[in-house]
């Protein structure tokens, strides 16, 4: 015993001095999370079996007040339902029991007699106020605005007669004779602006005055060449009354009467024509040119657009022999000319048309070179040279004298003679081309004069 332990004093000893010195601390540390981990895993176990235990228990109890809830609403519907018919009930009966009173009928017919004039007074009869009020208040804003309904259309009316008068003044410069007509009716059936339609009338007057004297656009020219040829009076005067208004040549031509008056070369036989086309004439910067020549012509004094003057004096004068137009006949030739065929008597026919032009203007230049050219289709060479002659005496280079002495030439068989005219003709008025070709179909042997001119012409451009 005494042996053994010292031995086992010796090996506490020993394993006292191996290890280390926090090793208690370590084991109490794994200790105590044992322990922890252990309580933990039995706490949670307790907690999902308590959480398992309530749900049971809810959904229980739910269950329980779902049912309530269920035959606590089935009793609110049927009592909803039931409370109509039960009140609808009572109150048959109540009514049933009362309203057949005497007592009732006599209250409520009381109630009748004596109350309703002060309900009807105090109740119907200020409604009945405030209507009259109102209708009274509607038919007066009713009544202004018709009337400012009338002045609104009276104001449209107005300016719209102002707005006519101003085109109808714009237009009548731009010469436009029905607008200028129209003016004058304006004044005559509405007095109401006559004041205004009379200012319109004189600047349309005072305007016509200031330009007559100018000249809008050129004399008379040969189509291709735009230069002046030299045309007869009577060409003129077709022109000036007769062609196309659209084409402005009947401006060109007045303007070219005046020019000729200033050279001399018209007479006062040429008034009937000026005063029969003021009358019916639309353009009326030709009408003011008209007057101006009128003036010239019988030393009157018509204003540029006193149209009605002009016609009441043509009524007083159309007797005068010296007034009187020698070109209607001259006119009648040119109508048939070009639609009759060319037989011997219709050109015996149409031939004394411009005998009596002749007869009265013998300085009738185209109306005695025509007449010269149907002595060329008759064959009579001898007259139409005598004709042209005649023409030759007062205007030596005509040319219409030109070409028809070119075809006389040539039904000679003088084709050098007839190719120098024609060449001569075409310088004057390379717009006669087309009727020295109307010649050459009726006599064919031109057709090598105007062959032979193309070629000398075009020669010369060489």
């Amino acid at each position: 015993m005494s042996d053994s332990s010292p031995n086992n004093t010796n090996t506490d000893n020993k394993n006292n001095t191996s290890r280390p010195p926090n090793a208690i601390e370590s084991l109490n540390s794994m200790l105590a999370l044992q322990v922890q981990d252990l309580i933990d895993k039995k706490l949670d176990r307790a907690e999902g079996r308590l959480r398992v235990y309530n749900e049971v228990e809810l959904k229980r109890l739910s269950d329980r007040w779902r049912i309530w809830a269920i035959a606590a609403t089935v009793i609110a519907v049927l009592s909803i339902l039931a409370v109509p018919t039960i009140l609808k009930e009572w109150f048959k009966v109540y009514v049933k029991e009362h309203m057949n009173k005497p007592a009732l009928k006599k209250v409520a017919k009381n109630t009748i007699v004596n109350e309703m004039s002060t309900f009807v007074k105090g109740e119907i009869d200020p409604l009945k106020k405030e209507s009259d009020t109102l209708s009274e208040h509607i038919k007066k804003i009713s009544s202004e605005i018709t009337s400012q309904q009338r002045d609104i259309k009276n104001a449209q009316t107005l300016l719209k007669e102002q707005l006519d008068i101003q085109q109808c003044l714009v237009a009548a410069k731009a010469g436009k004779r029905d607008k200028y007509e129209e003016l004058k009716s304006i004044a005559e059936k509405k007095l109401e602006y006559k004041d205004l339609v009379g200012a319109a009338l004189k600047d349309i007057e005072f305007y016509y005055e200031a330009i007559k004297y100018q000249l809008a656009i050129p004399k008379l020219r040969d189509r291709i060449s735009q230069k002046d040829p030299g045309f007869s009076v009577e060409e003129v005067i077709y022109e000036y009354r007769e062609s196309d208004v659209k084409l402005d040549q009947r401006e060109a031509a007045i303007d070219t009467l005046i020019d000729y008056y200033n050279e001399g070369k018209i007479k006062e036989n040429i008034v009937q024509e000026l005063c029969e086309s003021v009358n019916s004439e639309q353009n009326l910067r030709v009408i003011a040119r008209t007057t101006l020549l009128l003036n010239k012509l019988t030393g009157k004094s018509f204003r540029s657009l006193e149209i009605d003057a002009v016609r009441e004096w043509w009524k007083q004068n159309k007797n005068e022999t010296k007034y009187q137009s020698p070109y209607k006949q001259y006119f009648r030739f040119l109508e048939y000319f070009y639609t009759l065929g060319m037989t011997e008597n219709n050109i015996k026919q149409i031939t004394g048309f411009l005998d009596e032009t002749i007869r009265l203007e013998p300085n009738a230049l185209h109306a005695r070179c025509l007449r010269g050219y149907m002595m060329i289709i008759l064959g009579k060479h001898d007259k139409a040279e005598e004709e042209f002659k005649e023409v030759e005496v007062r205007c030596r280079d005509f040319w219409w004298l030109l070409l028809y002495k070119s075809l006389l030439f040539a039904c000679k068989n003088e084709m050098d003679k007839a190719v120098d005219l024609l060449s001569q003709a075409l310088t004057k008025s390379p717009n006669i081309e087309a009727r020295a070709k109307t010649c050459a179909e009726i006599f064919p042997k031109y057709k090598e004069v105007i062959e032979q001119e193309k070629v000398r012409r075009s020669n010369n451009k060489q």
